[in-house]
Parts: structure tokens; sequence; C-alpha cells
């Protein structure tokens, strides 16, 4: 089946990162509620006193002498937590292609979609190579089989933002873009917890260029300080023999380099050993995005 934009993915296919806080916990917002909290106390407790300044009741207190019931214990006013609030607009997201030479690393990255059984199949070799990367995952894909969130964190990899329907987001409306971003974003916090370390939009010409600025104002909105692109791409989507995959990837890649692979192609699939064993005997250990960003 033809595969959406990065089936041209020159038309490429196209955290550390957090999910923003909404809620305001700095110290002058809690001063303030103690505060207003402490004298709506003092306002309650001098009306039940008759305003003589002593306010609450004590054991002293003759209404209670002549009944002989127990006074209460003192409290202390007690703060609300504050509420839940809707995500709030951070400001654009930023672009990155590639991460610092400073260390021998590269990420490696997988656009995460297609065959059940080809996945498996890179799975399988990243597991037993203990080779970890960053999953940029198809929302629909994702929803259509939900265990494999569980599954890719288990195996210690990384999950990310690869928007829901996999359109050319370019094309898209800011409106459009932010939906496609913000129902991958809210399943993967429904099966994770995490929105996902980073965004990266689907259908781009190459991962080098930045996307435009409406692109990184909707992912900056939905949470993700960075927008993730990548330096080093095999074309691997374009289904080119094992070795070419192999051959690009190791003549492209270097010391901070983003590696652009994708799931559910099975000539990746097969080029995968080739590509880590490639790697290992240039010094280049493959890492997630974060741990090569820091």
């Amino acid at each position: 089946m033809a595969r959406r934009a990065d089936r041209g993915e020159s038309q490429s296919c196209n955290s550390a990162q957090s999910y923003p806080q909404t809620v305001d916990d700095s110290p002058s917002r809690f001063g303030r509620r103690r505060f207003l909290a402490a004298l709506g106390a003092v306002a309650l407790t001098s009306a039940c006193g008759g305003g003589d300044g002593g306010g609450a009741l004590g054991a002293d207190d003759p209404d209670l002498e002549a009944s002989g019931a127990t006074a209460p214990p003192a409290t202390t006013p007690a703060t609300a937590p504050p509420g839940p609030t809707d995500p709030v607009p951070t400001g654009p997201s930023q672009w990155v292609s590639r991460g610092p030479a400073g260390a021998n690393r590269v990420a490696l990255t997988f656009h995460t979609d297609g065959d059940l059984t080809v996945a498996d199949e890179i799975l399988r070799t990243l597991k037993a190579r203990g080779v970890p990367m960053t999953s940029f995952l198809v929302g629909s894909w994702l929803a259509a089989h939900p265990d494999w969130a569980k599954r890719l964190t288990d195996d210690g990899h990384e999950l990310a933002n690869h928007t829901y329907s996999h359109p050319t987001f370019a094309n898209l409306t800011p409106p459009a873009m932010t939906d496609e971003i913000t129902r991958t974003r809210d399943l993967l916090v429904q099966l994770t917890g995490k929105p996902g370390a980073y965004f990266r939009p689907s259908g781009t010409a190459n991962g080098i260029d930045s996307p435009s600025p409406a692109a990184l104002a909707a992912a900056g909105t939905a949470g993700y300080a960075v927008t993730l692109g990548y330096d080093v791409d095999p074309l691997d989507y374009q289904d080119p023999a094992p070795a070419l995959i192999v051959q690009r990837t190791l003549d492209a890649a270097t010391p901070g380099g983003i590696v652009s692979l994708h799931f559910g192609r099975p000539n990746t699939a097969a080029a995968l050993p080739g590509i880590l064993d490639g790697l290992a005997a240039r010094g280049l250990a493959p890492v997630t995005a974060s741990k090569l960003l820091g």
C-alpha cells in the first residue's frame, strides 16, 4: 500500500523534553493562598467569639463549662490544593536536526507504524544488541496496537510524537496541525502517563530544513519544547536493497548524528544488523535522542 507522504519522504517521513506543568506552584502564589486562608479564618473565629479577639472556643468558654462539653481541638486552616488546568502555550518549539559532536554517539530514531511482523523483527534485533532508540509513533497505528506502547518502553526505548494520521504536515492549517499533534500526545499520556519526548512532523521534504513557524508554534503550544529532525537519511522508506541502506547510513553517520529509519519496511529490518555492526566498528554508540542531546 502506498505510504502517505513519507512513502516519498523526500517526502521523507518525517525530552530534554517535558510536558508543560500548568499549575503555578511558585512561592508567591502559595504565600497569597495561605495569607487569604488565614485571613478568612481570623474573620470567622472573631465572629464566633463575640469579637473580643479570642475567637475560637476553648476549655475556659463559659458555655462549655456550663454544659460539660469538651472543647474541639484547635485546627489550622488547610490550604486547598490547586486544581488541574489545561496546557498553556509555551512558545514556539525549537527545531533540532542533529546533536553535539563532542561524544561518539548517534541517535537512532524510527518512524513507527506499518507491518507488525517487521516491527517485531526490528525490536528483537535491537533487544538482542542492547540498543535503545527513539520511536516516533504514528497515533492511529498506536491506537490500533496500544500494547506496543508498553512493549517499547519495557525494552528501554523512548517514545515520541509523529502526528496522528501521518499527513503532509506542511499542507495543514494551524488548527489541523494542532489536532494532529494533540491527538497523539493525549493517546501517549493515556497509555504511558507521558506525552512523548519530542515531536516530528510527517511528510516533510527532509530532516534538515526547519518546519514552518506555524508548525513550530503548534508543537510548542502542545507542550513540545523540541521538534526533532535528522541528518542521516538512508531513504529506507523507498525500499532500496538492505546493503544500500547500510551503506547510506554509515556514509552519513558522524558523532552527534540523528538517523531516520522506519518500522514496517522489510529491507530496513534486514539492514539493521549491518548498521549496528558498522556503527560499532566506527566507535559510534547508538543511543536515544534524549541521551544524545543531553
